[in-house]
């Protein structure tokens, strides 16, 4: 009090002269005003001498400027007229040495050339206060109502009280403003905004929308707002501090200052932080989005009466941009950042407590048993803060928890004279490097983790707590004299079964060599462990291999595996078999649903690729160092394409993804990927993305905005990938653009539509070997209606190399000999493979020998063992001839060309010739007289007869000699039964024509046949015959 009196005695100023007012919101676009005298300019041409030498200034206004000077340019100071000079200076004074500084909005119709006279006063105040050490901050506040004097701490949190003074409340002009002396009007302009009577605050319309500002601030912060709904009516001035039950430490009030246009409003920095609004500007009257208006403006004028400062670049990413920016609601990261800083985050008052850096002071966190908990707003203020959290864990449940530390990353500056400045990258990831402990009330330590690099996450994952009861995680940070802010993630697990996946590895191939990779058509034995890192056993737990997305491409054969009951800790493996058909190079996503009889479900994700995958090219934009692309990224456009930037909007791996936005106008936006060299096979583009784009809704084939895929090689042409050569095998283009509204991309196929995410695959020739590709994706836009855009994400071109390996076949003779005699001796062969294939499999035979396939056996250019069998049995077959052939040898090998013949190496099958051909042969020979119906000696006999009688076909002086003669009431005839061969049959038959004959019964003796002679005349004949086995 006393310094304010001094100065007030100094300056012959009123106590609010010295209150500090806000800087502008908006720097409009223009050439600089002209205005005032022009000053005399010495003979060295600085006009300064001159401009201090002017008749019209006081010493203290002489001084003053004489501090300026290093800051404001002496046309900004020469282009303003002379009231415009006097409170300028009076400004400075108030910036520079008064004990309230204040800051000053301004309209965004305020001609430039002031706004830069008056931001060179805000930064020559900024390098006179050298106590900032977080982004772009003047003061705190040292004395609050409830929380009284000496609250100048760096990081701890406050209870500030805000009222709204009533109308008629004396708000003095400020001559650094320039504004009336009118008494407040700010009630009665709320109910003619609003509607509203004269009854108190909190029951006005409007009431709530001030309300919930200072909420939303209080719920990101170490602030805890306190309505005052009492105010004596005092003057609105540094004099009058809060006073619990009388008066806010925050006073809200309003009069006339300048009309629409020009000043908004302006605050006061602490320890003071008044508002006062221009009651009669017309700014506030737009109501839409809730009275964004009203709630960013008021937003943006208490972060000044918090001590924040205006920050730069202007990019519309933050609130306290010099710009009024309603493309957001309320403060965004960079305030709350900078307030977290000065006053902590939300979690440090609570109770009676005004941190929790002991474990006397934790914070309780309200997490239940199955219920997850997760809070964004917390942080790490500065070198010496930990926070504590206690925590009530039942027996025998698991913990875990992580902090995640924000990701922010965005250019900041301060504002000087000339404007904005361009800022620096501020990455809010890598402030601290965090670590996350578990620790019990005598603060040993249970768990810790602390090895993840700076910006990354630390977790404790199922962490069982002894005993369970009460427990604390303690987070730190390192020696950085800053703010990290960070997420907090918890989550209980009851008791209960929590399996975890283990090893997933091949433990058979069905192709060889095996190489412990998986090859196009192979089949695989795969091998997933599991184990139980959960409190109580699983039971019955069941696993089963799927894959959703790509059906069409897995044969499954053993997809089901039962792992029975695992204990806890336990690790138990089971075998899959599958086969994956596709190209070198492709990558399937398959999903394992393990279910217990507790109701443990869990879907785990397990991803597989055909041979050895080279990933050349990945990105997921999940953190690039700076607020726009990756680097070797890049964004063009034309017309009005709104080009390509990183977004939280929607994203898949990380918390961004490449997006460019469609407008109701002409123009495209191009995002461009760095250079990669293709491998000599080809490769794959993979990619996934999120479309919303006008298309037709009448014609599924039209579509109006869209997206295309270009590839450049070797820094040529660019060319659709289609036309180029590339090939989509997943999610390809699905319509066609219309030239009907000038799309740029006209009769082009493209994406188009909503689609939501999905994948897309590029399958890219051998012909790209050795080129440096890079690819582009366009969106282009036409002049009718928009949607929201594209957004890209998890980018990857890779390279893959197969080996030349062959299904593994092994053949076993099971009969190596075969008989023409059907069907005695049939030769079988079997073939088995180590697994089942997914499609049929040709067993490509060999064959060598005096047998010929096809001739003396069925042919085998056939055969196939079939899909999803594991053996096949091969029977080998003669094929009766008829000729003389004797023994004959069959060899049978398969193919090394195309498989990988394993068990004997040839197949050696004896095939023996019929009774009668081994006779003949050994007799005959291969002439081809030696066949059974021949004469070959010509005796009259046929050979098959002789080969009956046993005679010798080869002389005429052999042959069977038959005698038939009568004995009593029988013909009887001679036939040696002895000598017949096996296999062969003699039967009687009788004619009365010799064209008909009949089978006769004849009684068969040792040595020949007897049959009744009934006196009838006739004719007898033996017929011999082929007797095949049964």
């Amino acid at each position: 009090m006393r310094r304010s009196i001094h100065l007030v005695a100094l300056t012959g100023l009123i106590a609010t002269t010295f209150l500090p007012i806000a800087r502008t919101h908006e720097h409009p676009p223009g050439a600089r005003a002209a205005g005032g005298q022009d000053d005399p300019v010495d003979s060295e041409g600085d006009p300064w001498p001159g401009i201090i030498a002017n008749s019209s200034l006081t010493g203290p206004e002489r001084t003053m400027i004489g501090h300026l000077r290093p800051w404001l340019e002496p046309h900004d100071y020469r282009a303003l007229d002379p009231d415009r000079r006097k409170q300028l200076l009076r400004y400075a004074r108030n910036r520079l040495l008064g004990a309230q500084p204040l800051a000053r909005c301004w309209a965004p119709d305020t001609p430039q050339h002031i706004l830069f006279a008056f931001h060179s006063v805000d930064e020559a105040a900024i390098a006179q206060n050298r106590r900032r050490k977080a982004n772009q901050f003047f003061n705190r506040w040292d004395r609050t109502a409830d929380d009284g004097p000496g609250q100048a701490v760096q990081g701890r949190p406050i209870t500030l009280s805000w009222s709204i003074v009533p109308d008629g409340t004396p708000i003095a002009s400020n001559p650094a403003i320039g504004d009336s002396d009118d008494p407040s009007s700010l009630r009665a302009r709320l109910n003619e905004i609003y509607g509203g009577n004269n009854g108190p605050p909190a029951q006005q319309p409007w009431f709530p929308v001030i309300r919930n500002l200072f909420e939303a601030i209080g719920a990101q912060t170490g602030i805890t707002y306190r309505y005052e709904p009492n105010d004596d009516g005092r003057p609105l001035d540094a004099l009058h501090r809060g006073q619990r039950g009388i008066r806010g430490d925050l006073r809200l009030g309003g009069h006339f200052i300048d009309g629409t246009g020009d000043t908004l409003a302006y605050n006061y920095f602490p320890d003071h932080g008044d508002m006062v609004i221009d009651t009669s500007d017309s700014w506030f009257e737009d109501l839409s989005n809730n009275s964004q208006r009203l709630v960013n403006t008021f937003t943006h004028e208490h972060g000044h009466g918090l001590g924040l400062e205006h920050v730069c670049p202007i990019d519309n990413t933050k609130l306290l941009e010099p710009f009024i920016n309603t493309g957001f609601r309320g403060m965004q990261f960079d305030e709350i950042y900078t307030l977290q800083r000065w006053y902590g985050d939300p979690f440090e008052q609570h109770g009676n407590a005004r941190d929790n850096d002991t474990i006397q002071r934790a914070y309780e966190l309200d997490v239940a048993a199955g219920s997850p908990f997760s809070f964004h707003w917390l942080s790490i203020d500065d070198n010496t803060d930990i926070d504590y959290f206690a925590l009530s864990i039942p027996a025998g449940a698991q913990l875990t928890a992580r902090i995640i530390p924000s990701s922010a990353v965005y250019l900041e500056g301060e504002e000087g004279a000339r404007g904005c400045s361009a800022g620096a990258t501020f990455d809010s990831s890598r402030r601290h490097d965090l670590s996350l402990k578990l620790v019990d009330h005598r603060e040993q330590a249970l768990a810790t983790s602390e090895s993840a690099p700076a910006g990354e996450p630390e977790e404790l994952s199922n962490i069982t707590v002894p005993g369970g009861g009460a427990h604390f995680l303690k987070v730190t940070g390192d020696d950085s004299d800053a703010a990290q802010l960070y997420r907090l993630e918890v989550e209980i697990h009851p008791p209960s079964t929590m399996i975890e996946p283990g090893k997933i590895f091949l433990v058979n191939e069905s192709h060889a060599p095996a190489n412990g990779r998986i090859e196009p058509d192979e089949t695989i034995e795969l091998s997933i462990e599991l184990t139980n890192s959960g409190s109580i056993p699983g039971a019955n737990v069941n696993a089963t291999l799927s894959a959703p997305g790509d059906q069409g491409s897995i044969t499954g054969f053993q997809m089901d595996r039962n792992y029975g009951v695992l204990s806890q800790d336990a690790v138990v493996r089971r075998n899959f078999t599958l086969a994956l058909h596709g190209e070198c190079g492709d990558v399937f996503s398959l999903q394992l649903e393990v279910e217990a009889d507790d109701g443990f479900a869990r879907v785990i994700p397990i991803q597989l690729e055909l041979g050895e995958v080279t990933t050349l090219l990945g990105e997921n934009f999940k953190r690039s160092g700076k607020p726009s692309l990756p680097p070797g990224w890049t964004s063009t456009t034309t017309r009005s394409g709104t080009g390509w930037r990183r977004s939280e909007e929607q994203s898949l791996s990380g918390d961004y993804s490449a997006f460019a936005g469609t407008l109701p106008a002409l123009g495209t936006s191009t995002l461009t990927s760095p250079p990669v060299t293709m491998g000599s096979r080809g490769g794959l583009l993979r990619f996934r993305h999120f479309l919303d784009t006008e298309a037709s809704l009448f014609n599924p084939d039209v579509g109006f905005d869209g997206g295309v895929l270009e590839v450049s090689r070797d820094a040529g042409p660019w060319e659709d990938i289609q036309e180029a050569g590339g090939r989509f095998t997943q999610g390809g283009y699905n319509r066609i653009l219309s030239e009907s509204y000038q799309n740029p991309l006209p009769n082009r196929r493209a994406w188009s539509g909503s689609l939501g995410w999905i994948p897309t695959a590029v399958r890219l020739p051998p012909g790209f070997a050795r080129n440096d590709l890079r690819f582009r994706w366009i969106l282009g836009h036409d002049t009718s209606e928009a949607e929201e855009g594209w957004h890209i994400d998890e980018i990857s071109v890779s390279s893959a190399t197969c080996a030349d390996t062959r299904p593994i076949v092994r053949m076993e003779v099971l009969q190596a000999e075969a008989s023409e005699l059907l069907p005695l001796n049939v030769a079988r062969l079997s073939f088995s493979t180590p697994l089942p294939r997914g499609v049929d499999l040709p067993l490509p035979l060999l064959s060598s020998g005096s047998a010929t396939p096809g001739v003396d056996t069925q042919p085998f250019e056939n055969v196939v063992l079939p899909a999803g069998h594991t053996n096949f049995e091969l029977p080998i077959r003669p094929l009766p001839d008829g000729l003389a052939e004797g023994p004959e040898i069959l060899v049978l090998s398969l193919d090394p060309q195309f498989v990988a013949p394993a068990g004997v190496d040839s197949a050696r099958i004896t095939i023996s010739d019929t009774p009668y051909g081994n006779w003949a042969h050994a007799r005959l020979g291969p002439d081809p007289g030696s066949e059974p119906g021949n004469d070959f000696d010509l005796d009259g006999w046929s050979n098959f007869e002789e080969f009956a009688w046993q005679s010798d076909p080869a002389s005429p002086q052999s042959h069977p000699t038959p005698l038939i003669r009568r004995e009593g009431n029988f013909l009887r005839v001679d036939f040696p039964h002895n000598l017949l061969p096996p296999f062969t049959a003699v039967r009687v038959e009788t004619s009365t024509d010799l064209r008909t004959w009949t089978i006769q019964e004849a009684e068969r003796l040792p040595n020949g046949f007897r049959l009744p002679a009934d006196g009838t005349q006739g004719y007898l004949r033996l017929r011999y015959d082929i007797a095949l086995p049964p």
